[in-house]
């Protein structure tokens, strides 16, 4: 399953630092939203985009074949 996970800033939370479409669950699994979340601020903070304690993320609810 693929979801769309914006990526701001918090002191910036209207303005989108990055977008990542993140894949889970593909071993049957049902991610949450949360385990989305998580992975897209691990990702970001990979990325070097921040860090962890300024980050923030918004998952789209809709699910990208």
């Amino acid at each position: 399953m693929k979801r769309i996970v914006d990526i701001y800033r918090k002191e910036q939370g209207d303005q989108v630092l990055w977008t990542y479409i993140v894949s889970l669950g593909g071993d049957g699994s049902h991610p949450s939203l949360e385990d989305f979340k998580k992975e897209a601020l691990r990702l970001a903070v990979m990325d070097k985009r921040g860090s962890l304690a300024n980050l923030d993320a918004y998952v789209h609810l809709e699910i990208i074949k």
